[in-house]
């Protein structure tokens, strides 16, 4: 399906309106080795959410039920800022279109054409 310029903003934006939650940062799973004497495996995994945040990089523990959430937070605010990162594209080359059009060849030649003397 071949959209024109308006379809496609608008189809972004629509694609932006619909992520309701956002979040910063990553989450990484974290498995810790079984304790000597007790069972080969892993005990975990232990969520860790990291976000620069002023020049720091601060970290925090979440709950195993939060994490599935905070997952789908930081996924939708990647998400965004791809369909963001789209938007301006489609808009840089729309721009373009519109000035190239502006300066066809024709109109540089006559801009560039010395005044003739009368």
């Amino acid at each position: 399906m071949n959209l024109n310029y308006p379809q496609k903003r608008h189809q972004l934006l629509q694609q932006m309106a619909q992520l309701d939650t956002m979040e910063y940062g990553s989450l990484k799973a974290e498995y810790r080795p079984a304790e000597a004497g007790q069972s080969c495996v892993p005990l975990g995994p232990y969520f860790k959410h990291q976000v620069w945040q002023e020049g720091h990089n601060l970290s925090r523990r979440v709950p195993t039920e939060q994490a599935p959430a905070l997952a789908e937070a930081i996924a939708n605010r990647q998400t965004f800022e791809k369909l963001a990162s789209d938007y301006v594209g489609l808009t840089v080359e729309h721009t373009r279109q519109g000035n190239a059009k502006k300066n066809s060849p024709s109109q540089l030649r006559l801009k560039l054409k010395k005044p003739s003397k009368a």
